[in-house]
């Protein structure tokens, strides 16, 4: 691991997922380097969130829902899953790499799961490195 550079991380994170209070306390109290977002739900995470947060200069991007079986808004999290697959194809002809991209079902009972799917996440991106800056223009033809 390196001492210099921490990889930044958007985590966008269903709000039902953290019923330990051991969890809820250490995500308030998060490292600079992770970004937490909380949602509703992750089926309302449009990829568009996603895009935003690697052109806003984010390394990797983690992705929590409730197991299927669980969500509160009954499928919001199979859609949310069925979208991030489709997304990451688009990411990848962008060139950007698809491990930088994570979608997790976390399950309420599960404490500690958070903490360790962040960190296998950022073994990843300490791997492949610094995202490369993506930008994109549009120009439009009037």
């Amino acid at each position: 691991m390196s001492d210099v550079w921490k990889p930044r991380i958007a985590v966008f994170q269903c709000q039902y997922n953290l019923y330990s209070m051991a969890d809820r306390e250490w995500m308030v109290e998060l490292p600079s380097h992770y970004k937490l977002v909380q949602v509703p739900c992750a089926g309302r995470i449009s990829p568009l969130f996603v895009l935003n947060a690697i052109q806003g200069g984010v390394d990797g991007v983690l992705i929590c829902g409730c197991v299927p079986e669980k969500c509160h808004f009954k499928k919001g999290n199979l859609g949310a899953r069925r979208q991030l697959e489709e997304f990451r194809s688009l990411l990848t002809y962008l060139g950007v790499e698809g491990e930088r991209v994570r979608f997790a079902w976390i399950d309420a009972t599960e404490r500690g799961r958070m903490r360790q799917e962040l960190s296998d996440l950022e073994e990843t991106l300490y791997s492949i490195g610094h995202a490369r800056q993506l930008v994109t223009r549009v120009t439009l033809h009037v």
